[in-house]
């Protein structure tokens, strides 16, 4: 039975396929141990370039991957000229292989169609939903001693050469059982105001008919539209300032706000006051305006809102939402961002 091909065993293999593709047909590129590549050059007249993986780590990011998603490793790679013995003239063959290898792979960091995800094969892991993969070469300085420890430990009489220590990442390691990717999430567009009479009583915070809900999965079904899909942006703008809250005197006929959104669309402002005198609650009728830009710094974005009756004391939220082709807030959309608004001495 032969054995099955890996995500590993087709990386080192795509690799020494791109780097045969730059050399002629002079030089063979194996993916052998040293000795078995120095072997097998002696004996032919054709110089060999050979791959030997001697380390492979993990790649130091996604620790929080579990065991039905992919692992991804680095590997350590020695690339090393070995010379048949039949081209004993070009004394500097090793280095003119070598140097060359360097070149292109510094030309071409990023090895082009390694792992592509192109394999048609359904036990093949390139053919999965996430197969585009890319490996990067990256040039290393190991210390003589990790050099000398490598040469030592392959046995045999095989003399040190020259070579270029290369990393390669990411390679992914394919789960045998992939995660099942979970389902669109179900939103919906959701708005409350809490009873605060409630919650002074001593009670609970029951919530009053303001809320609303409009289900983002059944949109597009016919049977339910929202309420709108966009939201302006509103601030108080005192002075050339831009703020969610503001001050003004007793009796002040009207304050400056600026609105934001798409240009064209229409929003109303509603002004909830709660009086210091009896701690009455008021609201202004809907003052509707249109959005002339989309940016709330600029000069056109100023609207002037009318303020009525004013008194020290009295605090007031300002409730901006869009209003329908009649001009009347849409009750079902949420509000933008409010805006406090304080009279006399915060």
């Amino acid at each position: 039975m032969p054995l099955p091909v890996s995500s590993l065993s087709i990386a080192v293999q795509g690799i020494a396929d791109f780097l045969d593709g730059q050399f002629g047909e002079d030089v063979v590129i194996s993916t052998d141990t040293p000795q078995r590549a120095s072997d097998r050059a002696k004996g032919g007249d054709k110089h060999f370039l050979n791959l030997f993986t001697y380390r492979i780590m993990p790649s130091g990011f996604h620790s929080a991957n579990g065991s039905q998603e992919p692992l991804f490793i680095r590997i350590n790679t020695l690339i090393t000229p070995f010379l048949t013995d039949q081209d004993a003239e070009t004394v500097d063959a090793d280095l003119r292989l070598l140097g060359h290898a360097i070149r292109v792979l510094h030309s071409r960091p990023v090895v082009p169609g390694v792992l592509p995800g192109n394999s048609v094969d359904p036990e093949d892991f390139r053919s999965g939903p996430h197969s585009d993969y890319r490996l990067e070469a990256v040039l290393q300085a190991p210390t003589m001693e990790e050099l000398n420890h490598i040469w030592t430990t392959q046995g045999g009489e095989l003399a040190y050469r020259i070579s270029a220590a290369y990393e390669f990442s990411l390679i992914p390691i394919e789960p045998l059982d992939h995660r099942i990717e979970a389902g669109p999430v179900t939103t919906s567009v959701l708005d409350l105001q809490p009873n605060i009479d409630a919650r002074d009583a001593g009670g609970f915070i029951s919530f009053g008919p303001e809320p609303s809900a409009a289900p983002m999965s059944d949109i597009g079904s016919g049977d339910i539209e929202p309420p709108t899909n966009w939201l302006p942006i509103v601030l108080f703008a005192e002075s050339g300032n831009l703020s969610n809250s503001g001050t003004v005197a007793g009796g002040t006929a009207s304050i400056d706000v600026a609105l934001a959104g798409p240009p064209g669309e229409r929003v109303a402002l509603e002004v909830v006051w709660t009086r210091a005198a009896g701690g009455s609650t008021e609201t202004q009728p809907p003052q509707v305006f249109t959005i002339a830009t989309p940016l709330i710094d600029d000069s056109s974005a100023i609207a002037t809102l009318n303020l009525q009756n004013p008194a020290d004391g009295d605090v007031a939220t300002v409730l901006t939402r869009p209003v329908d082709t009649a001009d009347v807030p849409l009750p079902a959309s949420p509000f933008a961002n409010t805006l406090s608004l304080v009279t006399g001495a915060p």
